[in-house]
């Protein structure tokens, strides 16, 4: 399976007979994910951010996900039971009418940041500031407070978490911090 990164959306509407929806994918599988709605002819938009990567002083342009684990579809009902099978998918949430007016605002949004990654790096959530305390949305230590130590690049921070006169630091990304 391969997904064409080509699909562009100028607009984004509702259709007849079909809801905006949110697929949530297992890990690192948002383009199985894509591909296959595309395949079966489900509307399907996956939101990539360009990043250039320099390794042994090669340069390498990569198009991740710019929500890791989630990709957003329009499908019909009878299409719905098609992406709930796919094995790269979790879960499918159909948003209500007035989730999903918000929802293709939002993705005009998302359509601009994408097309603005592909001439400058963008940096996810910039208001982090070092040496304050953020609570952890997902993950092990949800809801634990942490400490930011600095940042990695421009989606990674390192945190320290203490505990027990202790501190762990380790890397996690930007937009699993809220104040």
């Amino acid at each position: 399976m391969f997904f064409r990164e080509k699909m562009v959306f100028e607009h984004f509407e509702k259709i007849e007979g079909k809801h905006w929806s949110l697929v949530q994918t297992r890990p690192r599988n948002e383009k199985y994910a894509a591909a296959h709605c595309e395949m079966n002819g489900i509307v399907v938009y996956l939101p990539l951010i360009t990043k250039l990567e320099i390794h042994n002083r090669s340069k390498r342009i990569l198009h991740l996900p710019m929500f890791p684990g989630y990709v957003f579809a329009c499908p019909s009902k009878d299409e719905e039971t098609d992406i709930r099978r796919n094995k790269s998918v979790w879960n499918l949430k159909v948003l209500s009418e007035v989730d999903e007016d918000g929802l293709l605002r939002d993705l005009e949004i998302v359509r601009q940041s994408e097309i603005l990654s592909q001439k400058q790096q963008l940096v996810v959530n910039p208001g982090l500031q070092i040496g304050e305390t953020y609570l952890i949305k997902t993950g092990p230590f949800k809801g634990q407070e942490v400490i930011l130590a600095r940042r990695k690049d421009a989606v990674n921070v390192v945190v320290n978490l203490y505990f027990l006169g202790r501190n762990i630091e380790f890397l996690c990304g930007a937009d699993e911090l809220t104040s």
